[in-house]
């Protein structure tokens, strides 16, 4: 599998298996004309004809472009599945995604969003076993996008030598190495009904984070929810509060996200927010455009990334044609100094990717209250805010 699950060791036998796992990243994720390029597709699964037009579109895109694999940011079937073997896998993934020449079998890495968790999300994780465990089904792996979600948040990573110098006059090769961290919304939300989960989610984010900018060239954080829309969400502002500071302090690439339906790029703080969520439905105009935002779209579409040797180029894709929408380019990042060892060093030092089990919840709240309260400490942030609110309104009252 080529998401970067750590074998469990010591140390040094930890380090010494990581450093080859690196290695193995090398050989399976190769730059085609000096670049790498994957796609990201949300909101997929909510209209049968919507969706087999982008994905079309997508097949054709991703044989015209040589992508290297797609990225879900959440949402993937409308009421989630029942279970690992769900006639939606078929109906809704297998059937609509695959065809005889296999211009989409690659890994399909994802994340999970409001409908998926509403669902058997556990057989969600269960699929990525029948795609790359020991008794894995050729039927499933045929053709098809392999689904990988080996945690509800994970990380993946990828080394490719990229040409420098111009489009027609090579001068040169350089080689880079990009981190995408998945990160489940929900589960960061203290109104996730497990603390404990959530906390060890917080933890492990805030440390790969830390460590990422010693590691890769590039790094890109994929979530459901948007830290900022101009789309239905509006945003989130303790996402904004708990999260941004995150990413910007790792001074990340991009944050992709998946909620709202539209295609649409923000920059804010040197970083690209890209809410990439009509994957079969289009979506409705903005009223009002959010601070920072370059385009916004209700189109049906995807997002389609290319990492170079001179930065990260954006495109978002017209589903019904392949048109280029909107196209956003960002210089390549400058990190720390850092030598192959130290590289090696501070990959093992990253929070190895592990299956954490979630118990059965109930009933879910509404898909609007997933993210409104983030953090650990979040709840104590909203004690202090409904605190100021009663005391106002007590004030006013005595006026």
């Amino acid at each position: 599998m080529a998401a970067s699950a750590s074998l469990s060791a010591g140390p040094c036998a930890r380090r010494v298996a990581l450093s080859a796992a690196m290695l193995c990243f090398f050989v399976q994720i190769s730059a085609v004309f000096g670049q790498l390029r994957f796609a990201a597709i949300g909101n997929y699964g909510f209209d049968p004809s919507g969706q087999k037009e982008v994905a079309e579109t997508l097949k054709k895109t991703a044989t015209a472009e040589r992508i290297s694999f797609l990225v879900s940011p959440g949402s993937n079937f409308p009421g989630g599945v029942s279970g690992a073997n769900d006639t939606k896998w078929e109906d809704s993934f297998e059937n609509v995604y695959s065809d005889e020449k296999g211009a989409l079998k690659m890994p399909f890495l994802t994340v999970l969003g409001a409908e998926d968790w509403s669902g058997n999300y556990t057989a969600l994780r269960e699929r990525t076993e029948l795609v790359y465990g020991e008794n894995s089904s050729s039927e499933i792996t045929s053709n098809s996008p392999k689904w990988t979600l080996p945690n509800w948040w994970y990380h993946y990573a990828a080394h490719f030598t990229a040409s420098t110098g111009s489009a027609f006059i090579s001068s040169g090769q350089r080689e880079l190495s990009v981190g995408l961290v998945f990160i489940d919304t929900w589960v960061l939300s203290s109104a996730f009904p497990f603390g404990e989960i959530t906390e060890r989610a917080w933890g492990d984010l805030e440390k790969t984070l830390n460590l990422a900018p010693k590691v890769f060239d590039f790094i890109l954080v994929i979530g459901n929810r948007p830290i900022y829309s101009s789309g239905s969400s509006k945003g989130d502002s303790l996402l904004q509060y708990y999260l941004q500071p995150l990413l910007k302090k790792a001074d990340v690439d991009a944050y992709v996200s998946g909620y709202d339906r539209d295609l649409e790029l923000i920059q804010e703080d040197g970083i690209t927010y890209v809410n990439c969520g009509t994957g079969s439905l289009a979506g409705t105009s903005a009223l009002v455009l959010s601070s920072g935002s370059e385009f916004f779209s209700g189109e049906k579409g995807f997002c389609l990334f290319e990492l170079t040797a001179e930065g990260l180029v954006t495109k978002l894709i017209n589903g019904e044609n392949g048109n280029t929408l909107f196209e956003h380019k960002q210089p390549l990042k400058s990190r720390p100094e850092r030598s192959t060892i130290d590289q090696f060093n501070s990959l093992s030092e990253i929070p190895e990717v592990v299956y954490v089990p979630v118990p059965e919840m109930g009933k879910l709240p509404g898909k609007d209250v997933f993210v409104r309260v983030v953090g650990t400490i979040g709840l104590c942030i909203l004690t202090v805010l409904a605190s100021m609110g009663v005391a106002t309104g007590i004030s006013r009252a005595m006026k």
